[in-house]
């Protein structure tokens, strides 16, 4: 019996305004449709309708998550555009391993969190495509390099492991003081994105400010090259 191909969902990313969206446990969707138009006639042959193409549509994607309101980049942002009904650049990005994402343009359409008494608080979610959505099923290249330095005395980071373009989650450690740290990352031909932030390959982006001492920061990356699937990357920084 040949073995299966099928792969695993987890670790797949719901990306809005290229930032990601903290602790989804279900991403469903695009549904993409189209319509069709009846032109049967009298001369139709054999009685038979016939119908032709007719208008697309991307549909919906709806999402299922912990509710994170400290999640501000991710599913406050969301609400946010909500309220505001901003339109937002949107990307589905399966696990790294596979390679492949689908990137549409959406607008928010519903938020709502739930708290049953024997359950944990969650939050469900739909957003509305407004753009033909496109599967990327080609890998960008990714990161060459990631550098940085920290606040305190303008001190180089000892980011670890070595960054690598298939290696995704690095960690540094910087001095209490610190309340931030600026990164260079090295992408030749990439649109990089750093905390949704654009940044230009092997140029240092500005500041990006710490959580207070005692509490880990993540930093999310983002690499693409145009018409590619993206890799994504994070940097861990402690503060004592």
């Amino acid at each position: 019996m040949t073995e299966s191909a099928g792969i695993g969902g987890f670790g797949t990313l719901f990306i809005w305004d290229y930032d990601r969206v903290l602790e989804m446990t279900s991403i469903s969707g695009p549904s993409e449709s189209r319509d069709t138009i009846d032109v049967t006639s009298h001369d139709s042959e054999g009685g038979y309708r016939e119908f032709i193409a007719g208008v697309a549509s991307g549909g919906e994607v709806s999402v299922e998550g912990n509710l994170i309101i400290e999640d501000e980049l991710g599913q406050m942002k969301f609400y946010t555009d909500l309220q505001a009904g901003t339109k937002r650049a949107s990307w589905i990005v399966m696990p790294m391993a596979v390679g492949a994402s689908l990137s549409f343009e959406a607008i928010a359409k519903s938020f709502s969190p739930s708290a049953p008494y024997e359950d944990k608080i969650g939050v469900s979610a739909a957003l509305q495509i407004t753009s033909k959505p496109l599967l990327y099923v080609v890998q960008s290249a990714g990161i060459s390099a990631l550098s940085g330095i920290e606040q305190q005395g303008g001190a180089a980071l000892t980011i670890t492991p070595t960054p690598a373009p298939g290696v995704y989650a690095y960690a540094c450690t910087v001095n209490t003081a610190s309340t931030y740290v600026k990164l260079t990352v090295t992408a030749a031909a990439h649109t990089i994105k750093v905390q949704g932030v654009t940044q230009t390959s092997g140029v240092q982006g500005g500041e990006i400010a710490l959580n207070a001492a005692g509490e880990d920061t993540e930093i999310f990356i983002m690499a693409y090259e145009t018409a590619k699937s993206p890799r994504l990357y994070v940097l861990t920084v402690t503060r004592p």
